[in-house]
């Protein structure tokens, strides 16, 4: 048989008040009560973060289906459901209701019973809340080897923030709850049971949630025992100080380039030896100069026309190619021989590529988009749009 606080059958007591006849502080305990519903009431955070984890999982469940960091994802996902479903603000409110108002001559307070159920639920949802920064932690350790080893680490960004935000706001709701149960457990013995008792014979509630959790060792909480470990030789000469840290560093590394030097020098090494012969050098003489032969007129003329004829014969230069660039687009057709350039080169990975920081996601999000715009019947204002397409999803994402 499972305990109270983990048995779904278990139902609350009757709602049944006493008169208490002797000094009891209600507004002390009714200030507990609303700062806890204060707390509850203001969770909109984790419900939004558990819808983003539930959508997540069913998007993915095909890829990382076999994934271990997958699977405690879904044990994160199993435990805020079980959250949603507890529902503890409900129980605080009808614990709160049940309180006398402060101009009431008559105190009529719930009975032990009453609060023995709303402490059960608190540490219910301490547990959940224990179980959900355990699991987090546990699956981030796949999710952030997935990050480093750039495996899939476009889809692995997402559920990596999505459980350090999810594991941040679980523990404080621990040490929300574990404050909580410390005000509330010392009016258990200012109250008096009405009717029977629903709780197991010899069973009693613990008086510090904070040692019944165990949350002194709750880093320990979801670290794995790894088969293989590393021993890692440390160097006796490097000094904790932090005067002499960086100096002991530098010291550690010219030694060790000392070293290496030495061992080079100590290698047998040949000498290669190169025959050279010397080449004598014509020396020109200076003194015989070159004057040229005389021309006349008629001759230079005809001299001036074959060289013009002959350069109209060689071949035309050859033209620049076009520069790649998303400013020549200006209709469907351009948009189209664009859009196939920019895919060829963003296969072959060249530096020509403009798109080559978008991921594979992001630039066929945007090809789709310009497909779009090619497929329009019209072409008026074809290059606004492209303009602005571009600098959404592209540009942007610099």
């Amino acid at each position: 048989m499972p305990e109270p606080w983990n048995s779904a059958t278990i139902l609350p007591p009757p709602i049944t008040m006493f008169l208490c006849v002797k000094k009891f502080d209600v507004p002390a305990l009714k200030q507990i009560t609303n700062n806890i519903i204060k707390v509850l009431s203001k969770q909109s955070p984790l419900h939004k973060e558990s819808a983003i984890c539930s959508r997540f999982l069913y998007k993915y469940d095909k890829k990382f289906r076999n994934d271990i960091g997958y699977r405690n994802l879904r044990k994160v996902n199993t435990a805020l459901k079980k959250y949603l479903a507890l529902n503890l603000l409900k129980e605080i409110e009808n614990f709160s209701s049940a309180l006398p108002s402060a101009g009431d001559d008559d105190v009529y307070l719930p009975s032990k019973q009453m609060l023995q159920y709303v402490l059960l639920r608190i540490m219910a949802f301490a547990k959940i809340m224990v179980r959900v920064s355990t699991c987090s932690k546990q699956a981030a350790v796949f999710y952030l080897d997935r990050v480093k080893r750039a495996e899939s680490h476009w889809m692995s960004l997402l559920p990596y923030a999505l459980l350090s935000r999810l594991w941040s706001m679980s523990m404080v709701l621990v040490q929300h709850s574990t404050t909580w149960y410390s005000n509330l457990y010392p009016y258990l013995n200012k109250l008096q049971m009405k009717g029977l008792d629903f709780l197991p014979n010899n069973y009693e509630l613990p008086q510090d949630l904070d040692q019944w959790l165990d949350l002194k060792h709750i880093d320990e909480f979801g670290r794995f025992d790894w088969a293989q470990k590393k021993d890692i030789d440390i160097v006796k000469g490097l000094d904790d100080d932090e005067n002499g840290l960086l100096d002991n560093i530098l010291d550690y590394v010219n030694q060790n380039d000392e070293n290496e030097m030495e061992t080079d020098d100590n290698e047998d090494t040949k000498p290669i030896t190169v025959k050279t012969e010397e080449v004598p050098l014509a020396t020109p003489n200076i003194t015989q100069i070159d004057h040229g032969v005389a021309l006349s007129r008629e001759s230079f003329k005809l001299l001036l026309n074959s060289s013009k004829n002959s350069n109209k014969n060689q071949a035309p230069p050859p033209k620049k190619e076009k520069v790649h660039s998303y400013k020549t687009v200006t209709n469907s057709a351009s948009l189209k021989k664009f859009i196939e350039v920019e895919e060829n080169f963003r296969n072959e990975s060249d530096s020509q590529s403009l798109t080559s920081h978008l991921s594979l996601m992001q630039w066929h999000a945007l090809k789709n988009a310009l497909l779009k715009l090619c497929d329009k019947l019209t072409n008026r204002k074809i290059d606004k749009k492209f303009h602005k397409i571009w600098k959404q999803k592209c540009l942007d994402c610099m």
